[in-house]
């Protein structure tokens, strides 16, 4: 039995359909997954939001009457930061960031595909390195036992709280590299 070139290459067309249809599935499966805890990431980011409003008036009311909470400042600033780092990814899955294209969409549209494709990929690593250098620094306040100044607490696991945040936009601007690349964009 003799195989012919054009056998062959049907073949191999059929194995890289086959291929490229498992990559299409990893990112849709890693998609819904990015979506589902950037979804839960936002409600909690929008009750730390919340939080923050019932700190601040609830501080200006006790200052009319009594005195202020010790530490307000402090916790308005922690849940800032809790709810500023949890809604990064699930702006990303929602494509809710601002794109200056002025320039790009003038180019081929798959000279476009490629620059958003590059674009995605160091976006992607710039904010695991963030990710990761955050962590770093979260067990380094840790080691050293820092507190927070007025309430004397550490504060050390917002720090990783803000790590997680990144690490959700790293997920989502992955998924968001993996359908550029398989064009499912």
């Amino acid at each position: 039995m003799t195989t012919t070139n054009a056998q062959i290459a049907q073949d191999q067309i059929s194995i890289s359909e086959k291929d490229l249809s498992r990559k299409k599935d990893f990112a849709e499966s890693l998609d819904q997954v990015s979506t589902a805890i950037n979804q839960v990431l936002a409600w909690i980011a929008g009750l730390a939001l919340l939080l923050m409003v019932f700190v601040v008036v609830g501080n200006g009311i006790f200052r009319s009457f009594y005195k202020p909470f010790a530490g307000a400042t402090e916790v308005v600033g922690w849940l800032g930061a809790v709810s500023a780092a949890f809604g990064l990814g699930y702006t990303q899955v929602q494509r809710g960031y601002v794109e200056i294209d002025a320039l790009v969409e003038h180019f081929p549209q798959a000279v476009q595909h490629i620059l958003r494709g590059i674009i995605l990929f160091i976006c992607t690593g710039f904010c695991a390195m963030v990710s990761w250098q955050v962590v770093l620094y979260g067990l380094n306040i840790a080691d050293n036992g820092n507190l927070s100044e007025t309430m004397g607490i550490p504060f050390y696991p917002l720090i990783f709280l803000v790590a997680l945040g990144f690490g959700a936009l790293t997920l989502a601007l992955l998924v968001d590299f993996l359908k550029q690349i398989t064009g499912r964009c």
